[in-house]
């Protein structure tokens, strides 16, 4: 707007210096053409005073010299008389026949543009351009006598009214733009604060805060803008509700379909057995009922351990977390799996914060996995230990078992996966759930026929801290 505002007073000026020059250079060849007429005038009544007869082209010198001169500071204009064949005859100042602005010889120009005016460049650089008038001048008898030629010599410089002007104008048009500018930088501050608003809302929102609305008291166009983006916030509030309810309901209904499927899997059996034992009841022995309640006391443990699975994949996020020593909870594990090897540096702590009891959880998950990965007939080779990198404590455990296939390797952290013939399929989801509320990561590092290695990392915490 303000590129416009300059643009409008540029063309302004330009076309209001253009006008004035066009009109300054009409007013000097109308006053040019005046003085013409005047000395024109003047000579031939001097010439009609001194004869009544026709006068010679060689008496001009003598009878012009004087009255030349004072016609010409009468009139305030240098004149000279040419013959018509364009040589000097007199003029009223000699100092301009040497700078050239009366010639020895007249110009073709000149001749050719009698009683028109003409501009000339005389061979004086500082004259710049000359406007100049040549006429002839008549003899008593009416005949053409001579050629007298004018030259304008007063300054075609801007009158001061004209500069007075071009002032007033420039005075005006930089008031009319400080007050563009003004106005420019309220409306824009105007439209900044309303975008700003906005911007400052996304940037809470992207940040994890909760999406607000934005305060503008204004109809205008940001106003509109404003309450349409209050609009899309309760609208996106409402459909994360919406999502969230869905995704709980979808989360329970999961759930209870899971521990409806584990459930069913033990009193099957435990069904089977009941009704097995009622038809052969007149046949029962000591033993026969002994083995009956071993096998219902297993079904019955198969169900307390589903029990205490899902209560601990629901209660992951209740327990108290304090700074623990990973070295500690290594060797507290090695001394329940001393058959796998432990490997970790001499020195180091490694503290970590988690739950020391959730972390053995952890590694007892992992080593019961390693060993039982290992098919008969094989030695089992197991090893855990720690690493550090990028200030994250990497506990590894690696196995020399049947590996992982690669098509399940996506699903083995999921719930209900598991390749075992007995269990609840909750062992990983649960190490993972756990390690995730102690803002760590789990992840296979590698699997193949002759192995697997599973990591889990762990932000290590400063000595002081």
């Amino acid at each position: 707007m303000l590129l416009i505002v300059l643009i409008g007073f540029g063309a302004t000026g330009l076309v209001s210096f253009l006008h004035f020059q066009a009109e300054e250079e009409e007013y000097h060849k109308d006053r040019l053409q005046r003085k013409e007429q005047a000395i024109e005038a003047h000579l031939t009544h001097e010439l009609t005073r001194h004869t009544d007869v026709a006068v010679d082209v060689s008496e001009l010198p003598d009878a012009f010299y004087f009255e030349l001169c004072a016609i010409s500071e009468i009139h305030n204009m240098d004149v000279a008389l040419y013959t018509l064949q364009g040589d000097l005859i007199v003029s009223s100042n000699p100092a301009l026949m040497e700078d050239g602005t009366f010639p020895m010889q007249l110009p073709q120009s000149i001749k050719q543009n009698r009683n028109e005016i003409v501009m000339v460049y005389p061979d004086n650089d500082s004259l710049g351009e000359v406007m100049v008038y040549a006429a002839e001048l008549k003899n008593l008898d009416g005949s053409p006598m001579a050629i007298m030629m004018l030259p304008y010599t007063d300054s075609l410089m801007m009158p001061i009214e004209d500069e007075s002007f071009f002032w007033d104008l420039t005075y005006l048009n930089l008031v009319l733009f400080l007050a563009a500018a003004a106005l420019a930088y309220l409306l824009s501050r105007s439209i900044a604060r309303g975008l700003e608003a906005i911007s400052s809302a996304m940037r809470q929102s992207k940040g994890g805060s909760k999406n607000t609305h934005v305060e503008w008291h204004s109809s205008d166009e940001i106003g509109v803008l404003i309450a349409e983006y209050n609009r899309m916030v309760d609208m996106l509030e409402e459909h994360a509700k919406t999502i969230a309810r869905a995704e709980k309901e979808s989360a329970w209904k999961e759930m209870a379909q899971q521990v409806a499927h584990e459930i069913k899997n033990p009193l099957t059996p435990m069904r089977l057995m009941t009704q097995l034992h009622a038809l052969n009841a007149d046949k029962q022995t000591p033993e026969s009922i002994k083995e009956f309640a071993e096998g219902l006391i297993a079904q019955i443990d198969a169900m307390t351990q589903i029990a205490g699975d899902f209560s601990q994949f629901t209660q992951l996020h209740g327990s108290t977390r304090k700074k623990v020593s990973l070295r500690i909870v290594l060797k507290e594990c090695h001394a329940a799996y001393s058959n796998a090897s432990l490997l970790i540096p001499k020195e180091g702590e490694w503290s970590v914060i988690a739950n020391e009891e959730q972390l053995l959880r952890v590694l007892n998950n992992l080593l019961n996995n390693a060993f039982e990965s290992i098919p008969e007939g094989r030695k089992a080779l197991v090893s855990f230990g720690i690493r550090t990198e990028d200030r994250h404590a990497h506990v590894f455990v690696r196995d020399n078992g049947t590996g992982i296939p690669k098509d399940r390797m996506q699903k083995i952290f999921e719930p209900k996966f598991t390749t075992k013939s007995r269990g609840t399929g909750l062992g990983l989801a649960i190490v993972k759930a756990i390690v995730e509320s102690f803002h760590g990561r789990l992840w296979v590092e590698q699997s193949s026929e002759e192995g697997t290695e599973i990591v889990f990392s762990l932000p290590l915490q400063s000595e002081q801290g």
